[in-house]
């Protein structure tokens, strides 16, 4: 079957950004509420066990993409009974997975206590409140997370985010109406696994409607179920790469300086990935047409494509870099004030992983629609050890800079042989150098934006009071965002990139109208 590849793209961006808006906004709002109403601890609880959790549920990353990656060609040739069988292997892993990550969750909560430094709020019983989190993590595994496989592979996300935003729209507000009256974390809490069973429902009823001829039935063949358990072990490890990055940072936060920095870190990493949640719109819909279109297009056609969305994504990154370094401190000052500030050392440190961590998107998603997981096994695995040791080492010595780095150590450890797995695997006939060329360009082309963008917005002074600290944020956002377009623009324009890019997005705005 052939995709509309453009069309479903911007859909699913369009609704992406509602989603993002709803599930960034509304939790941003949450925050604020649960940290002023209660203490910055309890906001540290929710980050500590929502990091454990992640990390229990290594035993899924993988399996998800692995499907859709196997659907991507049944899909182009309609081939109803592979998609089937694909659903039901799909179920019955999700529900060993489920049971897995519940007998787990259930055997470390004895060693909870020694994850906190210092004390726990007296109200909160820790056992009870990670059970909550634990059964909201379980749930959707033995309910029907399995059927939005469907909705990835016919690149339709604009309907999970539809759905998505509709009931965490709901679940914020309850959870704010919730903290104002009651002032109960219990009560807060509980409407968390309320909302994710509800998200499962309305995605179910969504693939039911718009494809009742997908059932779960029927058994792939073996050589297909070969070629999963070798992308899943190859994903797998990719993930937990990813998973490490960040959620470590809070387990190692929370032993080492207690809940309070906790929460001072993930005010902080809030904003970034804030960022990287809007940025993965653009990636996650793209990845099924990529994947679609390099089942019925050459290499040479998928390769001009590449060039351009990494044209058009860091340009997009280099704005949004230039951005936060002006506005970090301004931001935080108004949110949560100077109290629960870092200094200005994390912030670029902080920018610079932000950077860093977009500069090898577009090759990921490349990386992912061609399945390449297996490849970069070795590549995840260093960057992981790395990583997890430097956390303990730098963590103890520095503090929260030190977690920082060393996530961006580990990151530059792996970061050429990570970049060229997609010339290796898929563009074999392309120059490798390429890649790295309009790496260093873009390089260069942000820390002349950022500089010029940060020491100019530091001339427009931080407003006093609520209401002129939001008019002074604003007037510096204005500043910053004018600024970054025009000098990125200035020093982007004569790349060799920028009349092909021009040219294909003047095709996407007319086939749009």
């Amino acid at each position: 079957m052939k995709l509309e590849r453009t069309k479903n793209s911007v859909n699913n961006v369009i609704w992406g950004i509602v989603n993002k808006l709803v599930t960034l906004l509304g939790p941003f709002v949450v925050r604020t509420v649960l940290i002023y109403k209660l203490s910055a601890e309890y906001s540290g609880l929710n980050s500590l066990f929502s990091s454990i959790l992640q990390i229990l549920s290594l035993s899924e990353l993988g399996f998800s993409s692995a499907i859709v990656y196997s659907m991507y060609k049944p899909v182009a040739e309609d081939d109803e009974k592979t998609i089937s069988a694909l659903l039901n292997l799909y179920r019955k892993a999700y529900r060993i997975i489920g049971l897995v990550i519940l007998l787990i969750g259930i055997v470390l909560t004895p060693i909870l206590k020694y994850l906190i430094k210092g004390n726990v709020p007296s109200d909160i019983n820790i056992n009870i409140l990670f059970y909550i989190f634990l059964f909201n993590t379980v749930i959707s595994y033995f309910l029907f997370a399995y059927k939005t496989s469907i909705l990835s592979a016919y690149q339709r996300e604009d309907l999970v985010s539809k759905n998505t935003s509709v009931v965490n729209g709901s679940l914020y507000i309850i959870q704010i109406v919730v903290l104002l009256i009651f002032k109960n974390y219990y009560f807060y809490i509980i409407f968390l696994p309320v909302s994710t069973i509800a998200i499962n429902l309305l995605n179910s009823a969504t693939v039911d409607r718009l494809y009742p001829q997908y059932k779960p039935e029927g058994e792939v063949s073996a050589e297909m179920k070969q070629e999963i358990k070798k992308q899943i072990f190859g994903l797998m490890i990719s993930k937990i790469c990813g998973a490490t990055r960040n959620t470590f940072d809070s387990i190692v936060i929370s032993m080492e300086l207690g809940l309070t920095m906790v929460t001072i870190y993930n005010n902080y990493f809030y904003i970034i990935n804030s960022l990287v949640a809007i940025s993965t719109i653009f990636l996650t819909s793209i990845t099924a047409g990529v994947g679609n279109k390099m089942v019925t297009d050459s290499e040479k056609e998928n390769y001009k494509d590449f060039s351009k969305f990494f044209y058009i994504y860091m340009w997009i990154v280099i704005i949004a870099a230039s951005c936060l370094a002006s506005l970090y401190q301004p931001f935080m000052r108004l949110w949560m004030g100077e109290k629960l500030m870092l200094p200005m050392s994390s912030v670029f440190l902080f920018c610079i992983y932000f950077f860093h961590l977009k500069l090898g998107d577009i090759n990921s998603v490349y990386y992912q629609a061609a399945g390449l997981w297996w490849t970069g096994r070795y590549r995840s695995l260093v960057e992981s050890v790395i990583n997890i040791s430097l956390n303990f080492i730098l963590g103890y010595f520095f503090g929260v800079n030190g977690i920082i780095l060393a996530t961006l150590i580990s990151m530059w450890s792996i970061f050429y042989y990570g970049s060229i797995l997609v010339y290796r695997g898929y563009f074999k006939n392309e120059k490798k150098s390429d890649f790295f060329i309009w790496s260093l360009k873009y390089i260069i082309v942000c820390v002349i934006t950022v500089a010029v963008c940060f020491f100019i917005t530091r001339l427009i002074p931080d407003g006093k009071g609520i209401f002129m600290g939001i008019l002074m944020l604003v007037a510096k956002l204005i500043v910053s965002l004018v600024l970054a377009t025009l000098v990125s623009f200035g020093l982007l324009r004569f790349d060799k990139n920028y009349a092909p890019t021009k040219s294909f997005m003047k095709r996407l705005i007319k086939r749009k109208k």
